[in-house]
């Protein structure tokens, strides 16, 4: 799709009335729904979830709602990838109701989104379609992770041809790779508000500075930096300690994972081979030194290898990293060990 350079919701926007079904103003209805969510919903979804189960999310406001859709945007500019304007509004609203349901708590939050069907006109089966494609977000359907596929390949809504499982997959993808640094509670973490049990998501967070949806060199580049006092500190996660460089380790292989996954709801349309990963560790700042020195650079690919599963980490997957320091494997440890070794020789 050539957006030339705007995101999706521009496009929409330009989208003549003909285009939809009845010929209606769909392009009125998103901007309806949009505006109702972002003024009444959005911004209490983050406080609904702590009222519930105590937890401080980073950011499923508004400002997560448009990176979703910037990320949809950057993955629908493959050449061979071509939306129509009632997908490309499906997609939208799909997005704008996927996380509201955490406002009623965690648990289950991808289902818990009937009650703004209301907002989303008069017909049924396009209401269920948005509700269908926005669910397959997350969740298990009776325990099994595969949502996606409960779908349609193609299927027709009011004599419009749709593809349920390509949206969806451009939904649930482009959540996964819009947990940048712009969801941190910068300021609630540097004046110590946020729990320990909700920190280390933040912390994630606010270390993945760069995403960049490379569809001509098939892959996705994550950028990250980690101060050395960071990366020294263990965070509680559930009933563990964890470093936070084992926490990005960890969440890039679950972006690699649900891109294996989603791609194959995505080909032939767009295409993405590769999870890129760049980590850099500084000396945090202080007044004397403001400006921070690099320490060690990470780097690692995560691609296609021998035959699937889940069990199995990052060091499995790039072995190159097994004997990352002192013939020990990647690890929050082998850092701290490292970043020790440089204090003491300095």
């Amino acid at each position: 799709m050539d957006l030339r350079g705007k995101n999706l919701v521009d496009w929409l926007r330009k989208q003549p009335n003909d285009k939809f079904p009845g010929g209606k103003s769909y392009v009125h209805r998103y901007d309806s729904v949009e505006e109702f969510l972002t003024r009444e919903v959005h911004p209490l979804v983050a406080t609904g979830a702590a009222l519930v189960d105590g937890i401080f999310l980073n950011d499923h406001g508004p400002g997560h709602i448009a990176t979703v859709i910037q990320r949809a945007s950057d993955l629908v500019a493959a050449k061979a990838c071509v939306l129509s304007p009632y997908e490309g509004y499906l997609l939208l609203a799909a997005i704008q109701v996927h996380d509201v349901g955490n406002i009623l708590g965690r648990k289950g939050h991808e289902k818990q989104h009937g009650q703004l069907e209301e907002y989303l006109g008069n017909e049924t089966i396009e209401k269920r379609m948005i509700s269908r494609i926005a669910e397959a977000h997350g969740g298990t359907v009776n325990g099994d992770k595969d949502t996606i596929v409960r779908l349609e390949q193609n299927d027709t809504i009011l004599g419009k041809p749709v593809r349920p499982r390509l949206l969806a997959a451009l939904v649930r993808f482009a959540d996964e790779l819009a947990d940048d640094r712009t969801r941190a509670a910068r300021f609630a973490v540097e004046h110590g508000v946020v729990p320990q049990n909700s920190l280390i998501f933040h912390k994630y967070s606010e270390a993945l500075h760069s995403v960049i949806v490379d569809i001509k060199g098939k892959a996705i580049d994550l950028h990250f930096e980690i101060s050395d006092a960071d990366a020294k500190l263990r965070f509680q996660k559930d009933a563990k300690q964890v470093y936070l460089l084992d926490e990005i380790t960890e969440r890039t292989l679950k972006m690699h994972r649900e891109r294996v996954y989603c791609t194959r709801f995505m080909r032939p349309e767009i295409t993405l081979d590769s999870v890129n990963a760049k980590i850099t560790v500084y000396v945090a700042p202080t007044p004397a030194a403001p400006y921070a020195a690099e320490l060690k650079k990470i780097g690692y690919r995560l691609e296609d290898r021998g035959y699937p599963g889940s069990g199995y980490g990052v060091c499995d997957m790039c072995p190159e990293l097994k004997v990352w320091h002192n013939g020990a494997p990647l690890s929050g440890d082998a850092l701290v060990a490292l970043l020790e070794e440089n204090r003491r020789e300095t």
